[in-house]
């Protein structure tokens, strides 16, 4: 009797425990189902915010010089290790500008010199350099940096002659739109920065200040 008892008792236990198992195992399925869920809306987002930025690398900078076709890209380069100005003869107004913005964005005052109009009154390289290293190289630094992303680059055709024009650069953010106008003139068949002019006026602008703090 006290035998067949004791089967009846184990057999209850058993099956309590077996009740509990199965109750346990049901109440995790939800919560693996959850994880399972925000995974697969991670990965989702991920993918949308891929498709969305056309699979760029988001390491990759920004650069004047790629705003160039390829066949102007290959040009310049050319130039710039030949320093053979026909390479630059079919460059618009417009590409000389995004040229010149390249050059003042990885700050080589020697390519800026080539680019730069004479007109009879430039200066040798090595005082254009010194020039530009004490006097224009922040300021223009700052113009690179802050024309990035161009919103539109063009001529101003209101007052564009056969070899002396106008670019106007734009860039905007939200309701704020600044513009940016460089003049260019024809010599030696390129189209060359009329620049020279601003660095002599930083340079008398720093000399005053220096006076004044004398």
């Amino acid at each position: 009797m006290k035998q067949a008892k004791l089967i009846l008792l184990s057999l209850t236990i058993i099956s309590l425990l077996s009740a509990y198992w199965m109750s346990s195992d049901n109440s995790e399925k939800p919560v693996d189902s959850s994880v399972e869920d925000q995974e697969k809306g991670q990965i989702e987002v991920q993918s949308a915010l891929t498709k969305k930025s056309g699979n760029k690398n988001s390491d990759e900078r920004f650069s004047y010089l790629k705003q160039l076709s390829i066949e102007n890209q290959e040009a310049f380069n050319r130039f710039t290790s030949e320093r053979n100005l026909q390479e630059l003869y079919k460059f618009a107004p417009e590409d000389m500008v995004l040229v010149y913005l390249y050059c003042i964005s990885i700050g080589d005052p020697g390519l800026i010199y080539e680019i730069t109009y004479n007109g009879g009154y430039l200066p040798n390289k090595d005082k254009f350099r010194e020039d530009y290293f004490d006097y224009a190289m922040i300021h223009d630094s700052e113009i690179a940096m802050h024309y990035r992303y161009l919103d539109s680059i063009k001529v101003e055709e209101s007052t564009a002659e056969e070899n002396q024009v106008t670019v106007l650069v734009t860039v905007g953010l939200e309701s704020l739109t600044h513009s940016l106008a460089l003049g260019l003139q024809k010599e030696d068949q390129t189209w060359k920065l009329d620049i020279y002019h601003s660095i002599k006026e930083y340079k008398n602008k720093a000399l005053k200040s220096k006076d004044l703090i004398d």
